[in-house]
């Protein structure tokens, strides 16, 4: 195969809105110190405090950016704002920059805020939404996602949903209109089930076909004291609309939507944003599929959850299992199952728990793929855990995912090193769509590097291969920046950060943002 010769510019021209999107992006925010206790006994406590929030952004486009950032209370309204440039704080953002906006050190909101932000630009970017929590324990907690620009959509999927005696999901629903009412249901599906409980049970008079009404620019919380299913339930969700009392199509509304997930046991914290109607595909590929797989300071293991576009229909789905076990072998394996309601495959588990054929399970360490055909449209999330307690999601991605240029808004070597400890580091896999050969390029991007740190030559990726910002020679330590990956076929990426001086679970997951 030919390699792509000369060092490639990285063209962020190309980048372009879907569905005529606008640059804006709304999101979940918290500030200060928030203590959830659960209302039917100790087995719905989740201990939560000083939660955080900070909001990473970088310039896809051509000329520097001006950034504004308004943010919002759950009502809807207006409470405080951010910017850059801005005398004294920052200049306008440099094209392939990222810069972080923490919300706990913006004195402008007050302590304890939760609520929501709104996002504009001159330029073309991309975001990703992040939340730290110092637990009473002194442990720490992360998560993080990159989030979908654009005004929201009418439906969403949430494959991962859980009020179990061992972790609890949070759901926000944002209202991302600037003016009208938005009525909106949260149907819960468990595992193998057909029939929702329906959030909320009952119309009003505001949403006289149902749904709970949020106002323009508010949010909608449901957590472990006030999810509406039962105690146990393990499942997904679908988030839908429904007509306002005052003449408001449901297909005319605008959400978006994030998920948290939570250990009760432990200080395990994951994230992710919900996938609209039109993110759901019959083909899903899963770029990082694991067990007892090391990787930096972590060991971890994966498991995934199925969602039908129509969870109360049968849906039939081809699983192709791909990878490497501890010693190099290759392995693969075919199967075929039914979701009924959410579907859950454990890497953990042997036979079906594993969605494998009867009697099997993955070998003790792999380190894989799962490619997936459906007869129907799904929704896919990952959940990667660890012997520590540790949580991480990502998005299962489809085709309109994958792309020549991705980027991370966030990447960083040695960075924050304490006590013996490196600080943060990160790495990302990146897997060409189609299984093929692949000439990457990859150039990160920061104040030390304005115009971009460009490698000398193209790394051949053979399916997919794992790049560490820490064995990098030419990044110096104590670096943070972001990063332009650039394939001469599509690729898909999934990063991950991850510290070594906090204890607790100081690692997230997000997915790699296509720019074509």
């Amino acid at each position: 195969m030919k390699g792509l010769g000369p060092v490639p510019a990285v063209r962020w021209r190309r980048w372009r809105t879907r569905s005529g999107a606008a640059l804006a992006v709304l999101f979940a925010l918290a500030l200060g110190a928030l203590v959830f206790t659960g209302d039917t006994g100790v087995a719905q406590v989740v201990d939560l405090r000083d939660e955080n929030s900070w909001l990473r952004i970088q310039n896809v486009g051509e000329s520097p950016a001006s950034i504004e950032i308004d943010f919002y209370n759950n009502e809807g309204v207006r409470v405080a704002g951010d910017a850059c440039p801005r005398t004294g704080s920052c200049d306008a953002l440099r094209p392939g920059f990222g810069r972080s906006f923490f919300q706990q050190t913006l004195a402008a909101l007050p302590e304890g805020y939760r609520g929501s932000a709104f996002v504009s630009a001159d330029q073309p970017f991309v975001a990703l939404l992040a939340r730290d929590v110092m637990r009473t324990d002194g442990t720490f907690q992360i998560a993080g996602e990159a989030l979908r620009l654009g005004p929201g959509t009418p439906r969403h999927a949430l494959p991962w949903v859980v009020n179990s005696v061992g972790q609890v999901s949070r759901i926000v629903v944002e209202n991302t209109s600037e003016d009208a009412l938005a009525c909106v249901q949260i149907l819960y599906y468990s595992e193998g089930g057909s029939t929702p409980t329906i959030d909320p049970a009952s119309p009003s008079a505001a949403c006289p076909s149902g749904g709970r009404a949020i106002a323009p620019r508010g949010t909608w919380v449901r957590d472990e004291t006030s999810l509406p299913v039962a105690f146990g339930f393990d499942g997904s969700a679908l988030v839908v609309t429904q007509p306002t009392g005052t003449g408001v199509s449901a297909a005319a509304q605008q959400l978006a939507v994030v998920v948290d997930t939570r250990s009760r046991l432990t200080a395990g914290l994951a994230s992710y944003r919900s996938l609209g109607s039109d993110e759901m595909s019959q083909v899903v590929l899963l770029p990082m599929v694991d067990r007892n797989a090391t990787e930096g300071s972590s060991t971890v293991t994966t498991r995934f959850r199925i969602v039908s576009e129509q969870p109360n229909i049968p849906n039939e789905v081809n699983l192709l299992f791909q990878g490497t076990t501890g010693d190099g072998s290759t392995y693969e394996r075919e199967s075929t199952i039914t979701v009924l309601g959410a579907r859950t495959c454990d890497q953990r588990g042997t036979g079906i728990a594993a969605c494998l054929p009867v009697g099997e399970q993955l070998p003790s360490t792999f380190y894989g793929t799962v490619r997936m055909q459906a007869v129907s449209p799904v929704a896919v999330v990952v959940q990667r855990s660890s012997s520590d307690g540790s949580l991480a999601d990502y998005r299962g991605f489809t085709a309109d995912e994958a792309s020549r240029q991705v980027v991370l808004p966030v990447v960083n070597k040695n960075y924050g090193p304490f006590g013996g400890g490196r600080g943060w580091n990160s790495w990302f896999r990146v897997q060409s769509w189609d299984g093929s050969t692949a000439s990457v390029y990859v150039i990160y991007y920061s104040s030390r590097f304005p115009t971009g740190l460009f490698p000398p030559a193209p790394t051949v990726v053979r399916g997919a291969q794992t790049f560490r910002q820490w064995e990098n020679r030419q990044l110096p330590d104590g670096w943070v920046g972001s990063a332009a990956i650039v394939a001469d076929r599509p690729i898909v990426v999934v990063a991950n950060l991850e510290s070594d001086v906090f204890e607790g679970d100081p690692v997230m997951l997000y997915n790699g943002v296509a720019l074509e």
